[in-house]
């Protein structure tokens, strides 16, 4: 009897135990019902999701399930959210790996912050990566890229709200690049050509510190092709180095009018490809995208980078080059001005043969009295600008910083 009554004491202190760790975690961060992650994996993707939650008060969950009890993953999204966290901003991503489709579900700031091109963006690095681990990975650092640039009203968990109204900072944070430098969203090339594309980009970029990367999509969402090359460039992390050097292609496909074409550039980029350069891309590539020769379009569009970015002669070698000019230029002269006997004669009676031309003495000089010389300005076309070849002009995109762009719908 004792026994039994131990028993069922320790029994009980079990289930307090249990009760009071299940009470210590009020978010469910990572949920895995197929087992997929060791414990350590969900403690650190735990503690990632944690901090950002933390910092910018915006909750982060991913879900891999392969049931949803006959709803949509959308659904599923929906309904799970106030279960899994109760943060009034947040995100909740479930991936079904039984039907291999994902989606997601967003509330209060988070709506603004993660668009459905930010969210392709999280599940495209997500898709790419080898493993789940790694792939909830990449949409968490995302995730925090992405709320370091976003204006927040909210404050932090752990702050207490301020007493007057503050505004919301717009200033642009830079966020570290994690998609690609070929991003082919509308699906146009083939796997082998894409990475025969990013080869060649990835390339470029080493060698001359200015990153160049080409961009396809379906849909703009609402903006210009210039918005939407500029903030794809900036929210995205593109750019090489501190100053973001690099040359960014934008194009979605369409019927004739709809095709978009945008060339964005920003930094070094900026001076390196001026107005008149990127008009030349621009019309390399504008009849090979018409005819759908995607990858010939976007090949042109590298070579012609790649020729305009060639080293030029260095200004010594040029004066090198003038200074031998020079020496043998004199040397010549020298030496054929050493081999010249013939004397000057004022008349050409002198050079005549005998007998074959008789010049009259009064007809021996000719005198030129008069002289009219009009001279007409040309006219300068009011197109033409000296200055349009070395320039680049520029404006301001959304966040704040300056491109030159060139671009067009056909």
């Amino acid at each position: 009897m004792t026994k039994k009554i131990i028993a069922l004491f320790f029994a009980v202190l079990l289930c307090l135990s249990m009760m009071v760790s299940a009470a210590a975690y009020t978010e469910d961060y990572i949920v895995d019902t197929e087992n997929i992650f060791t414990q350590s994996e969900i403690s650190e993707l735990s503690s990632q999701a944690q901090m950002i939650e933390n910092t910018y008060g915006v909750a982060v969950v991913f879900c891999i399930i392969s049931e949803t009890d006959g709803m949509s993953v959308t659904e599923f999204c929906e309904t799970s959210y106030d279960a899994l966290t109760d943060s009034p901003d947040g995100i909740v991503i479930a991936h079904n790996i039984s039907e291999k489709v994902y989606s997601w579900y967003c509330a209060g700031q988070a709506e603004k912050i993660f668009t459905d091109a930010v969210v392709d963006n999280m599940m495209t690095l997500y898709d790419e990566n080898e493993s789940y681990f790694g792939g909830v990975k990449a949409v968490l650092t995302m995730s925090e890229n992405v709320l370091k640039s976003a204006p927040l009203t909210q404050p932090t968990k752990g702050e207490e709200k301020p007493t007057e109204a503050t505004e919301p900072t717009t200033e642009f944070q830079r966020v570290e690049r994690t998609l690609p430098l070929v991003v082919d969203r509308a699906e146009l090339l083939s796997d082998e050509e894409e990475k025969a594309l990013l080869a060649r980009c990835e390339a470029f970029t080493a060698e001359h510190k200015m990153e160049i990367a080409i961009v396809t999509v379906n849909d703009l969402e609402g903006k210009t092709y210039e918005e939407y090359g500029d903030d794809f460039y900036d929210y995205n992390g593109y750019g090489y180095g501190k100053n973001d050097d690099g040359i960014l292609v934008l194009f979605k496909p369409g019927a004739d009018g709809e095709r978009a074409l945008y060339i964005t550039t920003h930094g070094k980029g900026e001076m390196n490809f001026v107005d008149t350069y990127r008009k030349e891309i621009y019309s390399a590539m504008k009849d090979l995208l018409v005819a759908e020769d995607y990858n010939g379009a976007f090949t042109a569009y590298l070579d012609k980078a790649e020729y305009i970015m060639r080293p030029n002669v260095s200004p010594m070698w040029l004066f090198v080059l003038l200074l031998f000019g020079a020496v043998g230029g004199m040397l010549v002269t020298i030496k054929m001005t050493s081999k010249n006997y013939s004397v000057y004669k004022r008349d050409a009676q002198h050079y005549a043969r005998p007998g074959s031309l008789v010049l009259k003495p009064d007809a021996q000089y000719d005198s030129f009295l008069y002289s009219n010389t009009q001279q007409v300005a040309k006219e300068k076309d009011s197109s033409d600008d000296s200055d349009s070849g070395s320039r680049s002009s520029t404006h301001t995109s959304s966040s704040g910083r300056t491109h030159s762009g060139t671009g067009g719908n056909f």
